[in-house]
């Protein structure tokens, strides 16, 4: 299946109806960063879709940080049931929200650091959280123990995400650099006039660090991989050789996946102040 296809189409239809979702005049901006992200979104649906042997029918999937809902829409295309969520910020977006509905998918407002998802427990088939959890500037445990709840046994977890080991990081760490946002970005994220009100990454995961997150709290983890993304524009044949040699080895390319099944209940007593959350 040409999943790559199916995330265009859906990409395309923001062209002549851009969502916006600030209001600030960011409509091309946005186009340009979903089609930027295509093969990683038509990796998702085809990961998520695999998982239930390519039939997404009665099939409950919600998308946590859904943004513009390329995902979530790709998916519902194919079957599945879609619910999305992000924060109550965008969700004031009345272009977003009548987007949602003209496809069909309850859209919801929360913020994940409140520890509480507005769902019945054992309710979902998987959870998607696509380059949502290193935006997150809290304690992410009683979260990711509230994604636990809302999924039925044997269901799936799918995290999608930056990995904090690849090469770029490792360069910038042997050369004195830091791997997080410049200070910049702290002045961009209080601007009302710029797209950075979650742009931030404030805690980025290694691969076996996600691992071990996933373990303890109540999951088994059934796939990890690491992957590297095509570049826009093809690379020299030279550029394009060292970089093929680089990135063989997987630990050091950009990002990574994990899928994980609900093999137990997370039942940690975590104790929660303003200042530990």
């Amino acid at each position: 299946m040409k999943y790559e296809n199916i995330v265009k189409e859906v990409i395309e239809g923001y062209r002549d109806s851009p969502i916006d979702i600030l209001g600030i005049g960011d409509g091309p901006g946005e186009l340009n960063y979903l089609y930027e992200l295509t093969e990683s979104y038509a990796r998702t649906i085809r990961d998520v879709h695999n998982l239930f042997g390519g039939d997404g029918r009665s099939r409950r999937v919600l998308e946590i940080g859904s943004f513009l809902g390329p995902v979530s829409i790709s998916l519902k295309k194919l079957g599945f049931e879609v619910f999305a969520q992000d924060i109550p910020e965008f969700y004031e977006s009345s272009a977003l929200r009548s987007l949602y509905e003209k496809n069909g998918i309850p859209f919801v407002k929360s913020n994940l650091r409140s520890g509480n998802l507005p769902y019945d427990s054992d309710s979902f088939d998987v959870v998607i959280a696509c380059e949502v959890f290193e935006h997150l500037n809290f304690n992410p445990l009683p979260a990711l123990q509230d994604i636990n709840r809302i999924l039925k046994s044997d269901s799936f977890f799918y995290i999608g995400m930056p990995n904090q080991a690849n090469i770029f990081n490792r360069v910038k760490m042997c050369t004195g650099k830091s791997i997080h946002n410049s200070i910049d970005g702290f002045f961009k994220q209080l601007d009302k006039n710029d797209n950075m009100i979650v742009g931030l990454h404030w805690r980025e995961y290694t691969l076996q660090e996600t691992v071990d997150i996933f373990k303890r709290m109540g999951f088994d983890v059934v796939e990890k991989y690491y992957y590297q993304p095509k570049e826009a524009q093809k690379p020299s044949f030279l550029k394009g050789l060292v970089k093929s040699a680089i990135f063989s080895y997987p630990p050091f390319r950009g990002f990574q996946v994990v899928i994980g099944k609900k093999t137990s209940a997370s039942k940690h007593d975590f104790w929660r102040t303003e200042a530990n959350s």
